[in-house]
């Protein structure tokens, strides 16, 4: 038997010893690709008090999107885990669904400031994954997100910045707005089961912000949580060149994530 399965059984049966009663609160980590949700998602799943489920998990999602909630039940049913952990960020819009189908669920939005997220999506996709999302919004009104729409408000938003010609940077923009306006747009900002964490206080203050996380879901903190984590990444490239009016509405948004921030400890 080797290592990775000799661990897997350890780990099984440490659960069953401290959570018998299967007593397991699904957590959902949302927000735009690229702000460190994988991340978070990997450190925090480092307890063995939690069952992480990335977008690759096959038995939570399909074609990087969770698969439907009776399937999740399932999974959280099973589980001795204190957590059961997933990241359905394409799925953002669910996010409400989420809350409502488990009442004793959590969920974390992820943030990270626009110019290191559109510069991190064109590396990781390049020029042209963001523009083509983009585009489709627009040709097909949001059919992507069928059969939950995203909010009225921030299709409204969209199409007004739309542009027939953006650049890759202006569409990998947009994106970002898009799926970070949904903090507010759904009203997770006054939602009690909901903390929003920004990635650069993650990484800058990673002790502190995993604490703050993980009394926030119930567990121990354990420093293994934060080894390896780095601020470098923080402002590493140059700001990218984007169509001034979508910048300024990132611009906005980022300030206004930032006192949501500063505020939500208060709640």
């Amino acid at each position: 038997m080797n290592l990775r399965i000799r661990r897997g059984w350890r780990k099984f049966f440490w659960q069953r010893l401290h959570n018998p009663s299967r007593k397991t609160m699904p957590t959902f980590v949302v927000g735009c690709g690229r702000s460190g949700t994988s991340m978070l998602l990997h450190h925090v799943g480092r307890s063995w008090a939690v069952d992480p489920f990335n977008e690759n998990h096959p038995a939570a999602f399909e074609k990087w999107r969770l698969r439907p909630l009776d399937v999740i039940e399932k999974l959280v049913d099973r589980s001795y885990a204190q957590v059961a952990l997933f990241k359905p960020v394409l799925t953002t819009t669910h996010s409400c669904e989420y809350l409502n189908r488990f009442p004793h669920a959590r969920l974390i939005f992820v943030y990270r400031h626009y110019g290191d997220v559109v510069n991190s999506s064109i590396k990781r996709f390049g020029p042209d994954d963001r523009l083509a999302h983009v585009n489709a919004w627009i040709a097909d009104d949001f059919s992507e997100f069928a059969p939950v729409s995203p909010p009225e408000r921030t299709k409204v938003v969209v199409r007004s910045l739309w542009k027939p010609a953006l650049s890759a940077e202006s569409a990998a923009a947009l994106y970002w707005l898009f799926y970070n306006r949904h903090y507010f747009d759904l009203g997770l900002d006054h939602e009690e089961r909901v903390r929003l964490i920004g990635y650069e206080s993650l990484v800058a203050n990673a002790d502190s912000e995993f604490r703050d996380a993980c009394l926030f879901l119930g567990l121990k903190f354990e420093p293994k949580m934060t080894a390896g984590i780095f601020a470098t990444s923080v402002g590493r490239d140059e700001s990218p060149e984007m169509d001034r009016e979508i910048q300024t509405a990132c611009e906005a948004l980022w300030q206004q994530l930032e006192v949501a921030r500063s505020q939500s400890g208060s709640r």
